[in-house]
């Protein structure tokens, strides 16, 4: 075990080209230059998996690069979401790992000061494997795919542009808030069908927190407007999904759930 503190990319970088087997990564914030480094130096061997936290605001922010999601689901890698994710966990062939403070950015791999520990002790890489393995299946996690990136450029890209905010140059966090401010009238314009119906049902309820209970007290307008499908709430519930597959919606767990607009 030793301590890793930045700037730690070519330790990252020596690590991912020494994979033949897996790649395991949890990091809310991707920068596609990392990224198409990271895929520059993998093994076409090694599998890679990671999970990150897919909202539309850390994508409109540009803490998240859609493009690099993009780069890793074309090579044949899997992109999962838990929008609440924090943690930053790096496993190689599980037999190494990282846990640091830094995100898989320039930032988090060179500019910022980020803090962790690498390791290669077989116990204690084990229950990093164990903990995410847990995570990577829960039930809160969904699976990003080409399809629902293809659904966030058309939502974005009629949205105006972030603004580039002027910060001190000591500056040391990426964290930005992950609500949206979204013109909800866009949405018409891209969420079709049962999803689009569900988002307005969420957008009605005055709060930014709510239950499963909340929203199915739409039911009965649901089922006005679609008379024939006489299973509305699995419905609701699969609408839920698809709607935090796009980074709208954040799994809280237990049937609570989070918008992630205003």
């Amino acid at each position: 075990m030793k301590i890793i503190k930045t700037p730690w990319k070519n330790d990252f970088l020596k690590l991912v080209s020494d994979s033949k087997l897996s790649i395991k990564i949890t990091s809310p914030y991707i920068k596609e230059n990392v990224c198409d480094e990271m895929l520059l130096a993998k093994k076409e061997s090694s599998k890679l998996e990671i999970v990150t936290s897919f909202k539309i605001a850390n994508i409109h922010s540009g803490s998240l690069d859609i493009e690099a999601l993009q780069k890793i689901i074309n090579k044949k890698g899997l992109v999962k979401n838990l929008s609440k994710l924090h943690s930053k966990i790096y496993l190689f062939d599980d037999k190494h790992v990282i846990i640091s403070s830094g995100n898989l950015t320039n930032g988090g791999l060179l500019n910022n000061f980020e803090y962790g520990i690498y390791s290669d002790d077989k116990f204690f890489v084990s229950k990093v494997i164990e903990d995410f393995e847990v995570l990577s299946n829960h039930s809160d996690v969904g699976e990003i795919k080409s399809s629902h990136l293809k659904e966030v450029r058309a939502i974005l890209s009629k949205m105006p542009k972030s603004e580039d905010l002027k910060y001190p140059k000591i500056n040391i966090s990426e964290e930005k808030t992950d609500i949206i401010d979204l013109p909800i009238s866009l949405l018409d314009l891209t969420l079709k069908g049962w999803k689009l119906e569900v988002f307005n049902c969420a957008n009605t309820l005055n709060k930014e927190f709510f239950s499963l209970a909340d929203i199915y007290q739409f039911e009965s307008i649901l089922l006005k407007k679609y008379p024939t499908n006489t299973r509305v709430l699995p419905k609701i519930r699969q609408q839920l999904q698809n709607l935090r597959d796009i980074g709208l919606i954040e799994f809280l767990g237990n049937g609570h759930y989070r918008k992630l607009w205003k």
